[in-house]
């Protein structure tokens, strides 16, 4: 059981959230106080290819206490703002189990601190879709910008359908599909193709995204919010959509990825300028066993902090 500052438990996050050994940054802060939080996620059971995305929460932590926290891109230095690292999620094996606690847990954070932003580590990419029941329970109209090598979108895998491989599948035919903007795709079955194309979800693959520009890119996601209505947009950065120059240690890599810079230009500019608001984002997919010295979760920890970033400079603009 978590006891915050010191009191007694409040909420049925309590029950179901364990501090984590290290802080991300290296630094603790009490959430009540805190401008931003974190919440670790560390769950694989349906990975197929490379699991260990289980591991990814504490190194992306230790990440993150190796690396300075300025961001060129917004002109803030993180270390000015409190940090609150909440632990780690336990979350038992079967995928639709640990998505309902993840609903119940994050539901019951948000209810706690409605004006924060939350950043969720993963995990492999099941975890999007309890965290975003539970986003959808306490707010208008949300919709989910992913940023994936993958769509997702399978009706099954391996007979499961809960899998890592059609978690998008399933927030599609709870939300629809038009609630769904994909950043950066390139590998997919035709099953999935055909549903995105019948479905008229949106996309830009990552050579489009090269062929277009950051600009457009950007333009045309601003295009998408307005025109559905979004008022709260969700987050989702698989690490596989990075190049696997940049990102070796995730679970699917595949070529052809977007170059770091792109990806964190397109998604800054979006948190930072777009008519929406921002209370969760997720980073999944880092697999540790594979991370040739660590530079994926440094790149994980990198890509959270320019969303932090971000969403503090909305705020301040």
């Amino acid at each position: 059981m978590v006891m915050y500052g010191g009191g007694e438990a409040m909420g049925l996050a309590d029950l179901y959230v364990s501090r984590a050994p290290l802080y991300f940054g290296g630094v603790e802060a009490e959430p009540e106080r805190a401008d931003l939080l974190v919440l670790g996620a560390p769950y694989d059971a349906t990975s197929s290819y490379r699991p260990g995305s289980r591991f990814a929460p504490r190194a992306i932590r230790e990440a993150a206490a190796n690396i300075e926290f300025y961001s060129l891109r917004a002109g803030i230095d993180l270390e000015d703002y409190k940090i609150a690292d909440l632990g780690d999620v336990v979350l038992p094996v079967s995928p639709q189990d640990a998505t309902r606690r993840l609903e119940v847990v994050v539901t019951d954070l948000i209810d706690r601190y409605p004006e924060k932003l939350m950043a969720v580590l993963g995990g492999e990419h099941s975890i999007t879709l309890g965290v975003f029941k539970a986003l959808a329970k306490r707010v208008k109209e949300p919709c989910l910008l992913v940023a994936d090598a993958h769509f997702d979108l399978r009706s099954e895998y391996m007979e499961e359908q809960y899998s890592h491989a059609s978690v998008m599948r399933r927030i599609a035919e709870t939300f629809g599909s038009d609630r769904i903007f994909y950043i950066g795709v390139r590998a997919f079955a035709k099953e999935e193709l055909e549903f995105a194309r019948n479905k008229q979800i949106e996309y830009i693959t990552s050579s489009a995204a090269r062929l277009l520009g950051t600009r457009e890119v950007i333009s045309r996601v601003n295009r998408w919010i307005k025109r559905i209505g979004c008022e709260n947009l969700y987050v989702s950065i698989d690490m596989d959509v990075y190049d696997p120059a940049y990102a070796p240690g995730v679970a699917n890599p595949e070529p052809e990825g977007l170059e770091p810079w792109m990806l964190l230009d397109i998604v800054f500019r979006v948190v930072k300028e777009a008519d929406v608001e921002l209370k969760l984002f997720d980073v999944v997919e880092t697999s540790p066993p594979y991370d040739c010295g660590g530079v994926t979760s440094v790149l994980a920890a990198k890509t959270l902090l320019e969303v932090f970033a971000a969403y503090i400079a909305r705020r301040m603009s």
